[in-house]
């Protein structure tokens, strides 16, 4: 027996060593294939793409996970406790891993015969969200005990509890402690109370089932449990705890506080950082700063939903598509439960909010809107909604009789958009179905200010800015009399506006350009030819200048060649082109001749503030010339005087110039206007081929007005100066030619130094006596130009 027992010993001593051999050589197999400390060190935190104006303003942010890494020392005292408390109230004393913890958690195990508790410390739960997966294994759970002790040994407690904090999901996308102070309270982690701090402290444990939003009962239960942790190690005081323990849960997630509102700007930037580093841009933490000035940028989205709106609403109102039907026997506040919940499913567009008609009245009616406030809209804010009537696809929408009251326009149940006006007052609105543009450039550098591509982006992104390619109209005919310019005429040059008809030699089809009203002036100085649009003396005019020197000029302006097709109707703007390029082309109007590229992004960091891009400074081309630049500019300045731009002249000012564009059918509405510091060009239109039934100067120059006297707000005046070689001499308004000594009606008008006018006018009745002969300046017969 004695000898069996022996036997017995011998071979379980054996056994036993052979297993703690075989445990060793795995944990050192394991914990050979366990990652380096050093990585944590330099680990990367997923931190979205941030989008900034040129001042600072967040505008947009992309990317799966919110996190806002911040420093140990930037998070509040009681907010340290709090996750001390309840995560692991022994983390400045164990080496990483609490063995009481894991008693606890084997003696639970041999109990319930489930792995239910982890005992996982502070430390632990790094190595294993950083490094390994949430797999309940014992494998996992050795691998996380044996990462741990090597974190706790390459950095300090101080180290891994900043990387936990910045780490540890709270759930509602919000990663790191700083995003969900954001997502759950909409502040920073500094202005936190005591309640929220630890509602928060509570949510690692199960934050998609325990979140507030998603389980009120369950998160005050867990953030009791929180606080009651923190008064049982004297973290707080029994007065703390009680004012905290019955505070209010929040009840909605905040979104990310964007300060301006610059959406299409955020897509450009995002898909530009898409082409250069593809998807690792949604977790590398850029921050891109852009061109954008903030105060810009808020006067056109305010301008371009003033102008829109008030376009819609010229042209009558559309019975609303979406109405709530009054039960039988029941009043609209019967139905208020109802409605209440429908209502919220209607999407807020723009500036616009959407409501139901509670009640109508002889002079008002009553909304509940959306987020659950009652107003009344007045008459007057609903007295502009005479019924729009159908019309063909070339004429666009016609509008019925104006309505008497308020019932003739609206019934009960009613979904309706309102509007709160400047004077705190409300008025009825609808989504507008045209579309526009606004952009503006800084024209020395091309710098983009401001640029919005539609009235909201959320109803339709497409950004009609870069991606609208359209017919600009007599929007680009001064890039045409740049040329003639540049060819020896002169703003004093005689052109011919008198009926024409042109004969394709390919087709045989016949074309008749014509002036607006089919009015026309005949013999017209090029300047007043411009001021007044006139259409045929500007088909003339690119006949004079040849079709293949006005492409190679226009290339000048940054136009391409395959852009200008060499057909006679391009001098009316019958090319296409999107609003970013033409604002490109008056720039060299602006500047005094030369050539910019658009650019949005000045500088590109990572989120802990290292230069990642630097765009290089801006540069400009020598292109058209500043005697070119310094008279084309005086011609666009009389265009606002005293042109088709005059309503312009209510700004106040004499350092603007510009031009108004109509299309064909008035399909397409554009303004493009300018002074020494900033080019704006708006653009009107359908996205479909669909009549405005409006003149440029009527439906794209308002915007650009209203954009204008807001950034232009207490600036000084600053017009393009002369260049040398500039002269101002007096002519005959008539002839072009050089004043008499005694003629009154004469003129003042720039030339260069050498293309002065040589002969003076004739006496009053004999210009019509001698034909088209004599000095433009060209030194030549006029009429051999046609």
């Amino acid at each position: 027996m004695t000898i069996l027992f022996d036997i017995l010993r011998r071979s379980l001593v054996g056994t036993c060593g052979v297993l703690i051999v075989i445990v060793i050589l795995g944990v050192l197999y394991l914990e050979s294939t366990l990652p380096s400390v050093e990585m944590l060190k330099d680990m990367h935190l997923q931190v979205p793409l941030k989008v900034f104006t040129n001042d600072g303003k967040l505008i947009a942010e992309f990317g799966e996970e919110r996190r806002t890494p911040i420093k140990l020392n930037q998070i509040p005292k009681d907010l340290i406790h709090a996750v001390l408390a309840t995560e692991d109230r022994r983390f400045f004393e164990h080496p990483g891993v609490d063995f009481r913890g894991l008693m606890r958690a084997a003696v639970n195990l041999l109990t319930s015969s489930s792995i239910k508790q982890g005992g996982s410390t502070i430390t632990m739960q790094v190595a294993r969200n950083f490094f390994l997966t949430r797999n309940k294994t014992f494998i996992r759970k050795l691998s996380e005990i044996l990462l741990a002790l090597k974190i706790e040994k390459g950095l300090s407690k101080d180290e891994i509890l900043e990387l936990y904090l910045n780490q540890i999901y709270f759930g509602k996308r919000a990663y790191g402690i700083a995003a969900a102070a954001e997502v759950y309270y909409g502040t920073t982690v500094e202005k936190l109370s005591l309640d929220q701090i630890a509602m928060l402290a509570g949510l690692p444990q199960a934050p998609s089932n325990i979140n507030p939003l998603h389980d009120p009962d369950a998160a005050f239960k867990r953030r009791k449990h929180v606080l009651e942790r923190m008064l049982s190690y004297e973290f707080i005081t029994e007065e703390q705890y009680r004012t905290a323990v019955d505070a209010p849960l929040p009840t909605k997630s905040h979104g990310r506080t964007v300060a301006l509102e610059a959406p299409y700007v955020a897509e450009m930037v995002r898909q530009d950082l898409f082409a250069r580093y593809g998807d690792a841009i949604y977790a590398l933490g850029y921050e891109v700063y852009t061109t954008i000035d903030s105060q810009m940028q808020l006067a056109a989205n305010q301008a371009i939903k003033r102008a829109l709106l008030e376009y819609d609403q010229r042209h009558g109102y559309r019975k609303t598509k979406i109405h709530f039907k009054l039960s039988r026997n029941k009043t609209p506040e019967q139905e208020l439960e109802n409605w209440s919940h429908d209502l919220k499913e209607v999407p807020i567009v723009g500036n616009l909010l959407p409501g139901v008609v509670m009640k109508i009245a002889t002079t008002h009616i009553s909304v509940l809107l959306q987020d659950g406030r009652y107003i009344d809209i007045p008459w007057a804010g609903l007295s502009w909604a005479r019924p729009q009537l159908k019309g063909d696809r070339l004429k666009g929408s016609r509008v019925g009789a104006s309505p008497k009251k308020p019932a003739d326009i609206v019934t009960l149940g009613d979904v309706i958009y309102a509007e709160e006006t400047q004077n705190q007052s409300w008025k009825m609105a609808q989504i507008p179905e045209v579309g526009g543009a606004l952009v503006a450039l800084e024209p020395d550098t091309g710098s983009i200010l401001a640029l919005v591509g539609g009235f909201d982006y959320g109803h339709s992104s497409f950004n009609r800015v870069t991606q609208a390619e359209r017919q600009p109209g007599s929007n680009f005919k001064p890039f045409l009399y740049a040329a003639a310019l540049n060819e020896g005429f002169t703003l004093a040059s005689i052109l011919s506006d008198a009926p024409v008809v042109y004969t394709d030699p390919v087709t045989g089809v016949t074309w008749r350009p014509k002036n607006d009203k089919n009015k026309t002036y005949g013999p017209t100085r090029l300047r007043v030819s411009l001021m007044r649009s006139q259409n045929t003396a500007t088909v003339r005019l690119l006949q004079a200048v040849g079709m293949q020197k006005f492409i190679e000029f226009g290339q000048k302006f940054g136009f391409t060649k395959e852009k200008l097709p060499p057909y006679l109707s391009v001098a009316l703007g019958a090319a296409q082109f999107t609003p970013l390029e033409i604002a490109s082309g008056y720039c060299v109007f602006a500047n005094g001749g030369n050539q910019v590229t658009p650019n949005f992004i000045k500088t590109i960091k990572d989120y802990q503030g290292n230069l990642v891009y630097e765009a290089p400074k801006p540069t400009s081309t020598p292109s058209i010339g500043p005697e070119i630049s310094y008279l084309m500019t005086s011609a666009l300045q009389d265009a606002i005087q005293g042109g088709t731009g005059r309503r312009a002249k209510s700004l106040g000012r004499k350092d603007l110039a510009g031009k108004t564009g109509t299309t064909n059918d008035w399909m397409d509405a554009w303004y493009s206007g300018y002074n020494r510091d900033i080019v704006v060009t708006t653009w009107v239109g359908f996205d479909e081929n669909r009549s405005l039934k409006e003149y440029g100067a009527m439906a794209a120059l308002p915007m650009w007005m209203y954009f204008m006297e807001a950034a232009l707000k207490d600036k000084p005046e600053h017009s393009l100066d002369p260049p040398p070689g500039i002269v101002s001499v007096k002519i005959d308004p008539n002839t072009g030619l050089l004043a008499r000594e005694d003629q009154e009606s004469a003129v003042y008008e720039f030339f260069t130094e050498n293309n002065i006018p040589t002969f003076t006018a004739p006496t009053a009745g004999i210009w019509d006596d001698i034909g088209s002969g004599g000095g433009s300046g060209m030194g030549g017969s006029i009429e051999a130009l046609f």
